[in-house]
């Protein structure tokens, strides 16, 4: 198994109880309107969406770097059209 698989299933296997969880600024003023995210200390990211809370998407940290850079830099198809 390799330290990155390793590290995604920590991820998964992470107890998120107490996580503080994170979401845009533009999600609008409902709770059901968008994605958030939490740091897992050492390990790296979960994403989850707001409404299905219990399927969660592990991210290492440069997994979500690279996500970022390409968001940020209006990378096509990462960003939709018209933003």
């Amino acid at each position: 198994m390799t330290d990155k698989m390793k590290v995604l299933e920590a991820l998964l296997a992470a107890d998120l109880s107490d996580a503080e969880w994170t979401k845009s600024d533009f999600s609008g003023g409902t709770a059901q309107d968008c994605l958030e995210i939490t740091r897992v200390e050492g390990l790296g990211y979960v994403l989850r969406h707001s409404i299905l809370t219990d399927h969660i998407i592990p991210l290492t940290d440069s997994e979500y770097l690279r996500y970022c850079q390409g968001v940020q830099a209006g990378q096509p198809k990462l960003v939709a059209d018209g933003l």
